[in-house]
């Protein structure tokens, strides 16, 4: 039974002779308060010990949760500075693969205008060669006594020559 307002209201001790308590009975009482009264206060140290347990606990789950809260913050932050290196040498990279294309780029193009002038420099000699031999076989056509061609004639040949630079120059 347990000590509650229930159990005091439930005792009735016989007042014998409507004077005097029946001794035996309320030793009986008595005793069994006092037992209910130790059963309790043994429960309730029990319940004091438990609950100074589950602080105890409470308090390293807490100190736990803040150290692993601390040790997540630290991990993102070491993250984020290792995301900002990556960066910046993918960056870095980018950069230096430009500049080496770009490097390339002027190399190529200074190969072909060195291979185009080339090109040209022997397209003029070859028509500077064909106006020659044009000209030779211009004044072998005519006889010997006039070495020269007619002047039309060779400002026609001239003219052709020029034509040829020009359309070599638009090239």
């Amino acid at each position: 039974m347990a000590l509650d307002k229930e159990y005091f209201d439930a005792i009735h001790i016989d007042v014998v002779k409507k004077k005097y308590y029946n001794a035996n009975k309320v030793e009986a009482v008595l005793r069994d308060i006092r037992q209910q009264a130790l059963a309790l206060s043994e429960e309730n140290a029990l319940l004091h010990r438990q609950l100074a347990l589950l602080n105890g606990q409470k308090n390293e789950i807490g100190d736990a949760l803040l150290s692993a809260k601390t040790i997540s913050q630290q991990i993102i932050m070491d993250a984020q500075a290792r995301a900002e290196e990556i960066v910046a040498e993918a960056r870095a990279q980018s950069e230096e693969l430009q500049a080496e294309a770009q490097r390339r780029e002027d190399y190529a193009a200074e190969r072909v205008e060195a291979c185009f002038s080339r090109m040209k420099e022997q397209h003029m000699a070859c028509i500077e060669a064909l106006n020659d031999e044009w000209q030779d076989f211009l004044c072998g056509l005519y006889p010997e006594e006039k070495p020269k061609a007619p002047d039309d004639l060779s400002q026609k040949v001239d003219a052709i020559a020029k034509e040829l630079f020009s359309i070599e120059e638009e090239e």
